[in-house]
């Protein structure tokens, strides 16, 4: 047995939860819109699993969820992408999904180092990339730390990045934890909860919503980095186009932060989409998938 193989570090809290979340994810795929195949790639931290979708020979685009949503979370919007992009929408190493982590991530470099080894795995030179909440942090990292294999940068809401999570925040996501452990112990969780007042679903968010719940009980602690603020040096040294969406009801900070990221980030595009909250590729996804098709045509994304 290699040692890659003797440790695994689990994503779940147990065996039964596993099998739970296994079945969810898998009943969210019989909805995925497109044809699609799932593949599972070798890195040095473990095995990566990728949802692949759109034209064999089409321009490559990454997709990185949000913290412990996995690569499910993009089910609204590959068949739009897809009729233009090879989309590959990844679950994230060290995070609840069908990735295997043999290996901690570490720090930064690590990170980069992890979906360096995706990209090398699909035989990806080059590739745009939008990620959401978290998965924004990790596309612009990856754009920091390796240009060279990164076109673009679409960023949905990104945990840090520009700004930390303020303390109000902080505050209201204990004190919402504590009432709960209180005085709803047996109630389902419900990613409703997290997304704010303004969260709403259709019957077609049926199967991810119920995915998320089982998400939110049976996940193990996620392998993530902490310190997700760049700062104004990095930021200036990064070239790569970059178009940054925060929704109308964000709730990890105000819309206002969209001008503040400007500032710190010349050249930045950006916009706020209106009526939709942290995750706004799942709650507008038509407007959402079109802004991020414009703004990656405005250049030749290169397999070279």
């Amino acid at each position: 047995m290699t040692s890659s193989q003797a440790t695994q570090f689990h994503a779940f809290r147990s065996d039964e939860g596993r099998a739970r979340y296994l079945a969810a994810y898998d009943a969210v795929l019989r909805e995925w819109p497109v044809s699609f195949e799932e593949l599972d790639l070798p890195t040095r931290f473990g095995t990566t699993h990728v949802i692949a979708s759109g034209p064999r020979d089409a321009p490559p685009l990454v997709l990185l969820p949000s913290l412990a949503a996995s690569a499910t979370l993009w089910r609204p919007n590959v068949a739009a992408l897809g009729e233009h992009y090879r989309v590959y929408a990844v679950d994230v190493i060290g995070q609840t999904g069908k990735s295997v982590q043999t290996r901690k991530l570490g720090d930064r470099s690590g990170m980069a180092g992890w979906l360096s080894d995706v990209l090398d795995a699909l035989e990806v030179p080059r590739a745009s990339i939008v990620g959401a909440s978290y998965g924004g942090f990790i596309a612009m990292n990856q754009a920091s730390r390796t240009p060279e294999r990164v076109d673009r940068v679409v960023l949905i809401g990104p945990a840090g990045v520009f700004v930390g999570v303020s303390l109000k925040i902080l505050f209201r996501g204990v004190m919402r934890a504590i009432w709960r452990k209180l005085f709803a112990p047996k109630r389902p969780r419900d990613i409703a909860e997290l997304l704010g007042p303004h969260a709403r679903f259709g019957p077609e968010d049926a199967r991810w919503r119920e995915l998320m719940a089982i998400t939110m009980t049976v996940s193990a602690i996620p392998d993530t980095l902490w310190n997700l603020v760049l700062d104004d040096a990095e930021l200036a040294a990064i070239k790569t186009p970059t178009l940054l969406l925060i929704g109308e009801h964000e709730q990890l900070y105000a819309p206002a932060t969209l001008a503040l990221a400007q500032r710190r980030m010349p050249g930045l595009a950006g916009a706020i989409v209106p009526d939709a909250h942290h995750l706004a590729a799942l709650a507008q996804p038509g407007d959402v998938n079109g802004r991020i098709l414009e703004f990656l045509s405005a250049g030749a994304p290169s397999r070279s």
